[in-house]
């Protein structure tokens, strides 16, 4: 009797038929992958390492195929690497076998000896893939998945919409508000086979994305046809691409097609610029929407980058003189754009981390492997880090903390360039420790008092509950001195100096990929180690590059900007997985945190986000934030407890603020006004609102100031088109003057906004929209209080000038603050009286909240505000008594 007779019959390997489920599968052993060998294919050679076993079976675990085939040589596998393990059948439903991949290998001139194959893994996978998909064996071509259902939606919405336009007369334009993750790549290019397009001109301000795009092109099997050129390819391939039959993609920078040679376009971008287009793909729009707050997710080091990158003006296809029949916009954070009417509802394709998390609960495994699986959830723990934190204040902002004060640092010697251990200090090292403590649980008296008895809440180092996502986290820092201050900190501290420290700040990392590799480095090491890792970064890695272990940040600097915020956030959320034999995903990080160290940042900056969705479809912000918080829930340490935050609370936050410094701050925002080319040409379209304007002393030489800004940008963008992105250091002081100009106009609007407040306190009618007060009821005090009149005032609104959703908030922000520190001398018991209250374009009616008020307006469109709301007299303001609360 053999050894295989003596096996149990479900252990035994079965010849099959063609209804038995079988899967391929390649591994290699110690001395077989080393195995050197050479190939010679016409004039090509190609040399390589290691000997691959491939063969297949029908048993559900290949490694019990595998331990049969190796006896008691490996005992429970030692040494073996299993490579591929995939389900042995065609698209068509069809199997295949083992020998069906090797003649697709024997027949690419692999040398064979019986199943061991002189090949590299990704040889076999572009063999098996070819196989499965009956087409030729190309080595590059390893990816043959289809689209997830929202990118079937993308490409179906944006088709109808190109062919609904197509005879207009002019240039279609869609865009795809889409978060990291969607796919935009592969994407597009199902879109362009949908619409038949074979000219594709990729446009974008980061270069840093090539690769994506190149690699999506030439290594799925769905476009096997296609080309794909780029300013790396040979002179050839560019001076043939315009001529030939098969389709093509042009990869290139804005930066690259601005700069010329000699006044002349540069040599590698001619054929650009006869071919004729047939989309052009403008890759990261959020120029326009949030490039000055962007410029934050850059290293200090990388300032020239950003200023690139990041441009005070955004320059288009438009701008460098190209053309096309249709114009892709693709974006993960297009807010300002969307709600500046660059675009309407029916040209926009939304998909955010709201929709994949919904989607990622709802999948029905009926249709397969959930594609959402390996997404994780993320949630934000914010933590008051004691009552003294607004101490460390800076001029300007809201309740004078932030973190940029408090983990100062700076260096030691400020003549060096040294990175070495003690090159850099914070300003008070005892403060940062106390900071590390508290990450472990271990906290100062004074966080002691404000502890609840038994509840402790969970801090980053200490709860199981973060334990395994934390094991490699970034932590953001404001600067390269924090970052080497924090690098020494951690290292001298007895619990994080077992983490591998990696700084990924400075000039002497570089940036990009070359940034990422200390980083890839440090946590396979820690991960060898059983360790974790820690990344410091101010700004690197956080744009255009994937961390796949990061399962926490900690934002250890102040943002802004909802945008900039949770672009960094996100940087956490990418995919970590790896395939079971049972064709599951084993999920290596789920969920993932953001660890929040503002006490005000969090809430304010998640309330704009979520109002800012709420804009984008058929959903109030209240609603729009429930569904965000469902998915990315906050929980606020704060008065000794830590508590979940719900949609009221965050809207309340955001509207409301945080006391007459916000207040203060709202009315005097840069936010709520756009000075831009865009709304100054529309300016310059109305010289009778100028000269309206004119007559008012702050706005006296507007219409010259407005020409020079708009004639000096053009001219700048054209010496950077025809100096390769460089100016000269009399355009950079133009430059300079320009920014200068642009900000004083910003300054005159803002003094013209800051005389709306005392409008809103003289008028009676506070039961009213302002605008509806400005323009049909108060209209005389409007223009006393303002000197503009109510025509004028119209007409800056329609032209764009005030932001309408900066400028909702900050009205209730100024009602929510004049009702709580003031209060009218009623008799002593006697009931207040419920009054409607006017935003600025909504009427919050008795007993409503503006959550309530903005609900129904999004469900029953809005009313005429005069005739809905009945109004009683209400007596003049100047004759109530009013006495100021105690604060």
């Amino acid at each position: 009797m053999t050894a295989v007779d003596e096996l149990p019959p479900e252990e035994l390997e079965t010849v099959g038929s063609a209804g038995v489920p079988r899967r391929i599968y390649a591994y290699t052993l110690p001395g077989k992958d080393s195995h050197a060998w050479e190939r010679v294919t016409g004039q090509t050679v190609q040399r390589g390492t290691g000997q691959i076993k491939v063969g297949d079976t029908t048993k559900p675990n290949v490694l019990d195929r595998i331990k049969e085939q190796l006896g008691t040589a490996y005992p429970n596998l030692d040494g073996v690497t299993l490579l591929i393990d995939t389900p042995a059948e065609r698209k068509d439903g069809t199997p295949f076998r083992d020998h069906d991949v090797h003649k697709a290998l024997v027949a690419r001139g692999v040398r064979r000896d019986s199943e061991w194959f002189e090949a590299t893994e990704e040889e076999i996978t572009a063999a098996i893939t070819a196989v499965r998909n009956g087409k030729p064996y190309a080595t590059n071509r390893t990816a043959d998945f289809g689209m997830r259902p929202e990118q079937e939606q993308a490409v179906d919405q944006s088709a109808g919409y190109f062919r609904d336009h197509a005879n207009d007369g002019k240039a279609s334009r869609y865009l795809w508000n889409a978060k990291m993750r969607f796919g935009k790549t592969f994407t597009a290019y199902k879109l362009a086979q949908e619409m038949g397009w074979t000219r594709v001109l990729v446009l974008t301000y980061k270069p840093v994305v090539q690769p994506g795009w190149k690699e999506d092109l030439l290594n799925h099997v769905d476009f096997e046809d296609w080309r794909f050129v780029d300013r790396d390819s040979s002179p050839d391939e560019r001076d043939t691409a315009a001529d030939t039959p098969q389709p093509l993609v042009w990869f290139a920078s804005f930066q690259d097609l601005q700069g010329k040679t000699d006044g002349k376009v540069k040599k590698h971008n001619e054929v650009i610029y006869l071919i004729d287009w047939d989309v052009i793909i403008l890759d990261e729009y959020h120029f326009g929407a949030w490039r000055d707050s962007a410029r934050q997710l850059y290293d200090p080091a990388d300032a020239a980058i950003g200023d690139v990158e990041e441009p005070e003006e955004s320059v288009t296809a438009e701008d460098i003189g190209l053309s096309s029949r249709h114009y892709l916009y693709l974006s993960g954070t297009p807010f300002r754009a969307i709600t500046n009417g660059e675009f309407t509802e029916d040209q926009i394709f939304n998909w955010t981390y709201t929709d994949e998390q919904q989607a990622k609960e709802t999948w029905d495994n009926i249709q397969g492997p959930n594609p959402y699986i390996d997404l994780p959830q993320m949630a934000i723990y914010s933590y008051d880090i004691g009552a003294d934190a607004e101490e460390w204040a800076a001029d300007g902002e809201f309740d004078g903390f932030t973190l940029n004060e408090y983990f100062k640092a700076k260096r030691v010697n400020p003549q060096s360039k040294s990175m070495a251990p003690g090159a850099y200090v914070f300003e008070d090292p005892g403060r940062v420790h106390e900071f590390l403590e508290m990450l472990r649980g271990t906290l100062s008296e004074q966080m002691k008092v404000q502890i609840v008895a038994g509840q402790k809440p969970p801090f980053p180092y200490q709860s199981p509950l973060f334990v395994k996502s934390i094991a490699h986290s970034v932590w953001f820092m404001n600067d390269v001195a924090a970052c080497f201050a924090m690098r020494d900190a951690l290292q001298n501290h007895p619990y994080f100096s077992t983490y591998a420290i990696v700084v990924a700040a400075g000039a002497a990392v570089g940036s990009g990929a070359a940034a990422k590799q200390p980083v890839d480095d440090a946590i396979a090491k820690a991960i060898k180690i059983g360790t974790g890792s820690i990344t410091l970064t101010c700004g690197k890695l956080m744009t255009g590059v994937t961390i796949r272990e990061w399962g926490a940040i900690l934002m250890l600097r102040s943002l802004k900007s909802p945008e900039t915020y949770f672009q960094a956030a996100f940087r956490i959320q990418s995919p970590w997985s790896k395939p079971l034999p049972d064709g599951t995903r084993e999920v290596l990080k789920q969920p993932v945190f953001v660890f929040e160290f503002d006490p005000n940042r969090a809430l304010t900056l998640v309330g704009e986000y979520g109002m800012r969705l709420g804009s984008l479809g058929d959903i109030s912000p209240k609603e729009a934030i429930e569904q965000l918080l469902n998915y990315l829930p906050i929980f606020a340490f704060k008065a000794g407890s830590m508590t979940e935050l719900d949609a009221t609370e965050v809207l309340d936050w955001v509207t409301a603020g945080i006391g007459a410094t916000a207040l203060a701050q709202r009315w005097n925002s840069p936010l709520l006004v756009e000075v831009n080319e865009r709304t100054l040409t529309a300016l310059l379209e109305y010289p009778e609102l100028l000269a309206a304007l004119e007559q008012i002393e702050d706005f006296r030489n507007l219409a010259q100031l407005a020409d020079k800004v708009i004639t000096s940008t053009k001219a700048l963008k054209a010496a950077k088109r025809a100096n390769g992105g460089e100016l000269t250091k009399k355009e950079k002081k133009e430059q300079s003057e320009t920014a200068k100009l642009r900000t004083e106009i910003r300054k005159k609007l803002q003094k013209l906004l800051a005389r709306i407040p005392v409008f809103m306190y003289v008028t009676q009618f506070r039961e009213l929209a302002v605008r509806d007060i400005i323009v049909g009821v108060d209209s005389d005090l409007f223009e006393r209080v303002t000197g503009l009149t109510v025509e004028d005032f119209t007409l800056l609104n329609d032209i764009g000038v005030f932001n309408r959703l900066q400028m909702d908030a900050a009205v209730y922000q100024f009602k929510a603050f004049e009702d709580s520190s003031l209060e009218y001398a009623n008799e002593p018991g006697a009931p207040v009286e419920e009054r409607p209250i006017g935003l600025w374009d909504t009427v919050m009616r008795p007993g409503e909240t503006i959550e309530d008020a903005l609900e129904r307006v999004a469900e029953e469109g809005e009313p005429d505000p005069v005739a809905a709301v009945p109004l009683a007299p209400a007596p003049a303001k100047t004759k109530k008594k009013r006495k100021r609360k105690k604060k």
